[in-house]
């Protein structure tokens, strides 16, 4: 289901609604019963997915908490990896691993050995999912959290519908004992609730949705551009990736608010980071902290040298890039990010190009980081061009013919769509700014509540006539 639907208009307040009225001994039950349904909206067979990894992932755990020898624990822990990231690398990779044989050996179709596409489905929310459980397991083997007490109290930590899909990836100390608490309406949770869901809503379909529609045109033909437009629509992109993964977890934040769950957030203001690095810290923050956590400190992080630092630090982000897609350009979008994560971290090793990088003024230190990042988005979002070819030569012709100063078509960017990233920066700098007049500006304003009403209204009157494209991260 998606949350910019009609259906999510409708099945998110039927659901908080009855969620209040049940018995408290029936509100996880039904919490969990419209989870499955959530997910159900996409292809019913892809709960047998879910439940898989709900399964493997719990008893593992118990019987590695059970286990008495180290081995006996390193066993089950295994399984639960393992058992993940098959189901994982079997719907996500697998044709790409097809790809990189017939590329390896130059394979073209009609040969002997060629392998061809599978053509399996890549099932909503599994990249999420999957490393939402493996992660539980590692925690539970290092005693970083205690076990969930029943396959039921796991199960619906897994299978959450707010943050299911799309994320954020919550860790298990952070979620799983808020499904052992009652909990009643409550009104100081309604208000954030309802201007977090809004906000999301507002990013999506007023900000992500019209810029998709101004520079789809480019991606589909960028030949036909000249070079400025080129780099708006890099520009451009950036704004809609942020405003529609971003959006996505503010809804996911918001429904679970307005229930009294707390879900950490998972972007704080991105485009002022002033390093790439730092841009990693504060975009998609629950996946870069649980490669941080599961892949740079497991690799050995900066306890074993300086060269192997070096060597974690650019296969952990290298990880990033093959986890957002099964193909070539992700490849190369995840080697840029971990060279450049690599020399940022060389270069400031020196205290004098440290000292001389402190004394750059911020407004043009966040330039480096936005432009980079935008740069390096024409590989990301880049796919196979009749005239061009596939996705990786597609965005190498974008970058190149940028710095080119090529003439070409303008890209006309709408008024409307100026003025809404005017006011997305607007609003999610008061909204993030914690001083005591910012946080004053939002507490329990009656035109919070107008505002945050109005945004849902026109809305659901948009989706009730209008599709509103998939969320970006749902292909991921």
């Amino acid at each position: 289901m998606l949350f910019n639907s009609l259906h999510y208009l409708f099945f998110a307040p039927i659901v908080i609604l009855v969620y209040f009225l049940v018995p408290s001994r029936f509100q996880k039950l039904w919490l969990l019963v419209t989870s499955l349904y959530f997910y159900a909206v996409f292809r019913v067979p892809f709960i047998l997915l879910l439940i898989y990894s709900i399964a493997i992932t719990y008893f593992c755990t118990l019987w590695m908490d059970r286990s008495e020898s180290r081995f006996g624990k390193l066993f089950f822990l295994n399984i639960a990896i393992w058992g993940n990231l098959s189901l994982l690398y079997f719907f996500k990779y697998l044709d790409f691993s097809f790809t990189v044989w017939n590329t390896i050996l130059g394979l073209v179709p009609c040969e002997p050995y060629y392998a061809y596409p599978s053509g399996i489905l890549l099932p909503m929310g599994i990249s999420f999912f999957t490393l939402q459980a493996i992660a539980y397991a590692v925690d539970v083997y290092h005693k970083k959290v205690k076990r969930a007490e029943s396959l039921f109290q796991f199960g619906l930590f897994l299978s959450f519908f707010p943050q299911l899909v799309a994320g954020p990836i919550i860790r298990a100390q952070d979620m799983l004992h808020q499904f052992l608490d009652t909990y009643t309406f409550k009104k100081e949770n309604l208000l954030p609730g309802i201007r977090q869901l809004a906000w999301g809503l507002f990013k999506k379909t007023f900000v992500a949705d019209p810029i998709a529609a101004v520079i789809d045109p480019v991606f589909a033909d960028p030949l036909h551009y000249g070079w400025f437009s080129l780099a708006v629509t890099g520009s451009l992109y950036i704004i809609q990736m942020y405003c529609d993964f971003s959006g996505y977890s503010d809804v996911a934040i918001g429904t679970g608010r307005i229930m009294g769950f707390h879900i950490p957030i998972n972007f704080r203001q991105p485009f002022l980071s002033q390093t790439v690095s730092e841009f990693w810290r504060r975009w998609h923050i629950s996946f870069s902290s649980w490669l941080k956590e599961y892949v740079y400190i497991f690799l050995g992080g900066n306890k074993k040298g300086i060269s192997r630092t070096y060597i974690n630090l650019f296969l952990t982000t290298f990880v990033s890039g093959i986890w957002h897609g099964a193909d070539w350009n992700f490849v190369v979008w995840g080697f840029v990010h971990a060279s450049l994560m690599v020399i940022e971290r060389f270069a400031f090793s020196f205290e004098r190009i440290k000292n001389y990088w402190d004394k750059i003024p911020s407004t043009i230190k966040v330039a480096y980081p936005f432009t980079i990042f935008g740069i390096s988005m024409y590989f990301f979002r880049a796919r196979p061009v009749e005239g061009i070819g596939n996705s990786v030569q597609v965005g190498w012709a974008m970058v190149s013919r940028m710095f080119s100063g090529v003439q070409g078509d303008f890209l006309p960017v709408p008024l409307s769509v100026l003025s809404t990233v005017f006011i997305l920066m607007l609003g999610d700098y008061l909204m993030e700014k914690e001083t005591p007049w910012a946080k004053k500006l939002f507490e329990n304003r009656i035109w919070v509540y107008g505002i945050s009403a109005i945004l849902i209204s026109i809305c659901f009157i948009l989706y009730s006539v209008t599709v509103s494209a998939p969320f970006l991260y749902f292909q991921f």
